[in-house]
């Protein structure tokens, strides 16, 4: 991978079956939700179809639904997982895995 130095840190992903990342990944997406996406307002007024930073604030609820609809942890897990925005993947990949890599900068 080109913008990963480190060989091995493009293989790392959340454990979808281990319950603890499950937790965090949930405890993420409820903190987005929360937060009420005001980052994507900002950017749809400019007029561009989507958001580089993640998925529409709609696809986040289609996902959240489907997830909750779940009954396996391990796909509500990968479901959050791709409703959240890049820099939260990041916060929580460094959080597991001790990545050296922009743990202290802010988005």
């Amino acid at each position: 991978m080109i913008r990963h130095h480190l060989g091995d840190s493009s293989q790392k992903s959340p454990q979808w079956f281990d319950s603890a990342h499950q937790a965090d990944i949930l405890a993420a997406f409820d903190t987005v939700l929360a937060a009420g996406w005001h980052g994507h307002d900002r950017n749809h007024a400019h007029g561009h179809g989507h958001a580089h930073s993640g998925p529409r604030p709609e696809r986040v609820r289609e996902l959240g639904q489907l997830a909750a609809a779940s009954a396996l942890p391990a796909r509500a897990a990968l479901l959050r997982w791709g409703a959240l925005p890049a820099s939260v993947r990041t916060q929580l990949l460094s959080s597991w895995y001790g990545n050296h890599q922009r743990t202290s900068t802010a988005a």
